[in-house]
């Protein structure tokens, strides 16, 4: 997590940012009363990662109705990693490196006891998909 934390967004690897941007949009637009997917669907399209979109919000939507404590995320356009979005971050790098030890204590700080293997399998889904299709440098 600390390897995120404060960082530049900007200092981030592409993908690394890309995600950031996708948990920043998703929690907007449902606050904006928004379908997330149909928010983030356009961009996932244009990384050429469209299939990451049902894991990525199966993920958000356990995080969001599972979660065991209210998350903070910056708005799209903030220029550092907040401290959640470091957790995240780093739990989607765990999964991403196959550590699921370290994923599964992520989750446990995170979901409901009954929510940890829906959202381990989701957000190793969409860590899988990055991995295999690299999201293009942001301009």
């Amino acid at each position: 997590m600390y390897r995120f934390l404060d960082r530049h967004v900007l200092s981030l690897a592409p993908g690394e940012q890309a995600l950031l941007w996708s948990v920043r949009s998703w929690t907007d637009a449902m606050l904006m009363q928004r379908c997330p997917c149909a928010a983030l669907g356009p961009a996932f399209a244009r990384w050429r990662v469209a299939e990451l979109l049902p894991d990525f919000n199966m993920a958000m939507f356990l995080l969001n109705g599972e979660g065991l404590g209210r998350m903070m995320f910056g708005a799209p356009p903030c220029a550092h990693v907040h401290d959640d979005e470091a957790m995240l971050l780093a739990l989607f790098h765990a999964a991403s490196a196959d550590d699921f030890h370290l994923l599964e204590r992520m989750a446990l700080q995170l979901v409901k006891q009954e929510s940890i293997a829906p959202f381990i399998v989701a957000a190793s889904q969409a860590a899988e998909l990055l991995r295999r299709t690299p999201v293009p440098k942001q301009n």
